[in-house]
């Protein structure tokens, strides 16, 4: 005795909750901490690139 199915479901593509399991949101509302950080540390070092940068300008300069 077999059983078949009688409707299989058709294919479609998978939606972007299915495909990734979060939607973008969900993943700010749960890692925003991490995200700040990271964009404070971001923040840091481009400060620091335009103040070695204007320095360093400034030295040519002096010379």
């Amino acid at each position: 005795m077999s059983l078949q199915q009688q409707h299989l479901p058709k294919d479609r593509p998978a939606s972007e909750v299915e495909s990734w399991g979060f939607t973008l949101w969900e993943f700010i509302a749960d890692n925003w901490l991490y995200l700040l950080g990271i964009l404070i540390i971001l923040g840091i070092f481009i400060a620091a690139r335009i103040s070695w940068r204007k320095r360093h300008e400034k030295d040519k300069i002096d010379q």
